[in-house]
C-alpha cells in the first residue's frame, strides 16, 4: 500500500472518528431512553388487541420503525446540513404535492391523513414538518426583510399553505404544530416582537372563521366536550375522562406495569398512541410520567445549547425549529392526556406508536444533532437577537 493511500485513510478515519466524538449523545441517549419507554408501554398497551398480529406484531413494527428512524438519523450525519439545505425548496414543493395527493385517498376514521403503504401508513403531514423547518431556515438566513411588519408575510405564508392543507384532511392537532414553529423562528431570525404580537392577535381573531367554516362537527364537539365534560361523557368525552381516570388511578408510583384498568375491558380508545402517555402515568405513575417529560425537557435544553452555540444563520435556526416541534407536540399531547386542552389525535413523538410519527422524530433530531455536530467557522453578518 502506497503512502499516499495510507495517509488518506488515515484522514478519513480521522474525520469519521471527530465526527463521531462531536455528536451530542446526551442529547441522543434522552430520546433513545424516552423511545425505549414508548416501546416498553406500547406492549403493555396493545395485549388483547386481534389487529396486525395483536402484541407482538405490534411490538415488532415499533422496534422496525425506531430502527428505521435510527438509520436515517445515521445517515443524516454523513450530509451536511447545508447541503440538504440547498434543496429545501423542492422539498417544500413534494411535501405539499405529498399533502395535496392525501386527500385523494380514501379516508381512515374520518380523516385522509395516511397512504397505505401496507407494512405502515405514511402520514404526509408529518414528514412535512422538519421539511417546513428547512424551508423557513432557507429562506430567513440571510434576510432582513423579516423586521417590517410587511416582511412577516412570506415565511407566514409558506407555513399557512400546509397548515390549510393539513386542516383539510382534517387533522387539527398537526395544524397546531405548525404555527408555533413559524413564530419561533421568525423569533429566533431577529423579527420584532410586537409585529410577532399582531399576527398572533390577528391569528386569535381568525379562530371565529375557523370555528363557523373550517371545524367539522365532531371537532366543535370536542371542543364543547371540553368544556362541559359530563355532558359528552358517552360520547366526545369518554376518552377524556378516561385518560383523567387513569393517570389519576396511577397515583405517585403507579399500578405496576401491565396492571392499567384501562386495557382489558378497552376502557381507553388509542391508548398506544394518542394516549399512550396516560397509559405511562397509571402504569408507572407520577415518578415515571415526570421521568418522561424531564427526558424531554433535557433534549430540548440540549437543543437550545446547539443554537446558542451555532453561529451560522440557517443553522441555528434550524435547531430552534426542532426544539419547537419537539416541545410544542409533547406539549399538546401531554395536555390532552391531563385534560387541559380538547382531544387532538396527535401522538407523543417518539414514544407513541406509528411510523411516520417515529420517523419524522428522528429526521428532526438528526439535523439537530447535525447542526451540533459542524462546528467550522462560518462567517455571519450578525448574531441572532
Amino acid at each position: 500500500m502506497s503512502s499516499t493511500t495510507t495517509t488518506t485513510t488515515c484522514l478519513e478515519r480521522e474525520s469519521i472518528f471527530l465526527a463521531v466524538r462531536r455528536v451530542d449523545f446526551f442529547l441522543l441517549g434522552c430520546i433513545v431512553l424516552a423511545a425505549l419507554i414508548g416501546l416498553c408501554f406500547i406492549a403493555s398497551a396493545v395485549r388483547g388487541m386481534p389487529e396486525t398480529g395483536g402484541s407482538a406484531g405490534y411490538l415488532a413494527r415499533q422496534a422496525l420503525f425506531l430502527c428505521m428512524g435510527l438509520t436515517i438519523l445515521a445517515g443524516l450525519q454523513r450530509v451536511h446540513y447545508l447541503a440538504i439545505l440547498r434543496h429545501a425548496p423542492l422539498l417544500y414543493l413534494f411535501g405539499l404535492l405529498l399533502l395535496c395527493g392525501v386527500l385523494g385517498t380514501r379516508p381512515i376514521n374520518g380523516a385522509r391523513s395516511w397512504f397505505n403503504l401496507y407494512f405502515f401508513k405514511l402520514e404526509p403531514s408529518e414528514l412535512m414538518k422538519p421539511i417546513l423547518i428547512l424551508t423557513l431556515a432557507h429562506y430567513l438566513m440571510y434576510r432582513d426583510s423579516y423586521k417590517k411588519l410587511t416582511g412577516l408575510g412570506v415565511p407566514l405564508v409558506l407555513a399557512f399553505v400546509p397548515m390549510l392543507l393539513v386542516l383539510k384532511q382534517p387533522a387539527l392537532g398537526m395544524a397546531l404544530v405548525y404555527a408555533p414553529v413559524v413564530f419561533v423562528m421568525l423569533f429566533a431570525a431577529g423579527a420584532r416582537l410586537w409585529h410577532l404580537g399582531l399576527t398572533v392577535l390577528a391569528g386569535g381573531t381568525s379562530m371565529l372563521w375557523m370555528w363557523a367554516e373550517v371545524l367539522k362537527d365532531y371537532q366543535k364537539r370536542r371542543v364543547l366536550a371540553w368544556l362541559n365534560p359530563e355532558e359528552y361523557r358517552l360520547s366526545e368525552a369518554w376518552q377524556l375522562l378516561r385518560s383523567e381516570t387513569g393517570i389519576g388511578y396511577g397515583g405517585f408510583w403507579g399500578k405496576g406495569w401491565g396492571q392499567s384498568d384501562q386495557q382489558g375491558l378497552n376502557f381507553l380508545p388509542e391508548r398506544h398512541t394518542d394516549f399512550i402517555f396516560a397509559v405511562v402515568a397509571e402504569e408507572g405513575g407520577f415518578i415515571l410520567a415526570a421521568l418522561l417529560l424531564l427526558l424531554v425537557l433535557l433534549a430540548a435544553l440540549s437543543g437550545l445549547g446547539i443554537a446558542s452555540r451555532t453561529r451560522e444563520p440557517a443553522g441555528r435556526l434550524i435547531a430552534v425549529g426542532c426544539v419547537t416541534v419537539l416541545c410544542t407536540q409533547v406539549l399538546i399531547n401531554a395536555s390532552v392526556a391531563l385534560g387541559l386542552m380538547p382531544t387532538t389525535g396527535l401522538p407523543f413523538p417518539f414514544v407513541s406508536y406509528g411510523g411516520s410519527s417515529v420517523i419524522s422524530g428522528f429526521i428532526c433530531l438528526g439535523l439537530l444533532i447535525s447542526v451540533g455536530r459542524e462546528r467550522e467557522p462560518v462567517l455571519a453578518k450578525e448574531d441572532f437577537a
